[in-house]
């Protein structure tokens, strides 16, 4: 079993991919909702009511949210989606595409 998790972790850390915590599930599309639609989320990411996005005033675009994720569409043709979750359905944190993780709040 040891060898096993060693083999997922070492394979996420090759490919990029991000694990989240045993103990993390996927944010709600509700949750999301709550904390993002018409807020400024950490300090940087503007989702606006109208399905607008910016990253600290500029990179626009528009997003989607989704179960588990937010998908951003820039207007200069690039798109990314990061992974939402939570451990208690009161803080949450987004993964991107590296694995990097930052509390979403």
């Amino acid at each position: 079993m040891k060898s096993m998790i060693k083999a997922l972790i070492a394979t996420a850390l090759m490919t990029g991919t991000a694990m989240a915590a045993t103990s993390e599930r996927p944010a709600t599309k509700a949750e999301i909702e709550k904390i993002a639609v018409g807020h400024t989320v950490s300090g940087a990411m503007r989702y606006m009511p109208n399905g607008r996005y910016t990253y600290k005033g500029g990179n626009p675009g528009t997003y989607k949210i989704l179960q588990g994720q937010v998908c951003v569409t820039f207007d200069n043709g690039g798109k990314r989606c990061d992974r939402i979750v939570t451990g208690d359905g009161k803080s949450f944190t987004l993964i991107n595409a590296r694995g990097e993780r930052y509390p979403f709040k």
